[in-house]
C-alpha cells in the first residue's frame, strides 16, 4: 500500500492548476488514492487613495455568495472529469495568504501530498509577485509536487 492516499490540489481555475489537477487525478488512479481540490478566497480589498477624498464606497461583498459561486464552479470542473479515481472533492476557504491556508487545508484534511500548478515566474515578475508554490513548499506538513504548465507550441 501507499503512504499517499490523500492529495490536495489547489486550483485557482489557472491551466497551470488544471495542469496540476490531471497530474494529481493520474497519480491517485495508480495509487488509489482521494483528491482534494481547494479554492482559496483572499480577502478584498479596496484601494483608499482617491476615492471620495479617501473613504471607501463599495458595500461588503457578499462572501456566502461568493463561496456559493465558487463551489458551483469547481463541481462544474469535477463534473467534466470522467470517474475520478478514489473521490475528488471540493473545498473553498477563507485566507489572505493563499500558501499559509494551503498549508492548513492539508494539514486539517491530512493531505499525504500536495500537488500544484507553478507559473514559473523568475526574475522581477517573481520578486514582486512571488510565488505560492515556494511558500507552500518552505511550509507544507507533507511533501509538495509542483507542476509546470506544458507551454504552448509556437508555430513558425
Amino acid at each position: 500500500m501507499s503512504a499517499y492516499r490523500s492529495f490536495l490540489v489547489p486550483y485557482d481555475f489557472s491551466d497551470h492548476a488544471r495542469a496540476a489537477l490531471y497530474t494529481a487525478l493520474d497519480l491517485a488512479r495508480h495509487l488509489e488514492a482521494h483528491c482534494h481540490l481547494l479554492h482559496v478566497v483572499q480577502p478584498f480589498t479596496v484601494p483608499y487613495g482617491g476615492l471620495l477624498g479617501g473613504q471607501a464606497v463599495l458595500p461588503p461583498p457578499n462572501m456566502l455568495e461568493i463561496h456559493e459561486g465558487i463551489r458551483k464552479s469547481l463541481d462544474e470542473v469535477i463534473s467534466g472529469i470522467a470517474d475520478p479515481p478514489g473521490g475528488l472533492e471540493p473545498h473553498v476557504a477563507d485566507g489572505a495568504n493563499v500558501a499559509v491556508t494551503v498549508c492548513q487545508m492539508a494539514d486539517e484534511l491530512e493531505s499525504d501530498l500536495i500537488v500544484m500548478g507553478t507559473h514559473g515566474r523568475t526574475g522581477i515578475a517573481h520578486a514582486f509577485l512571488g510565488s505560492v508554490a515556494e511558500r507552500t513548499l518552505r511550509n507544507a506538513p507533507c511533501p509538495v509536487l509542483t507542476v509546470r504548465c506544458p507551454e504552448p507550441e509556437i508555430s513558425k
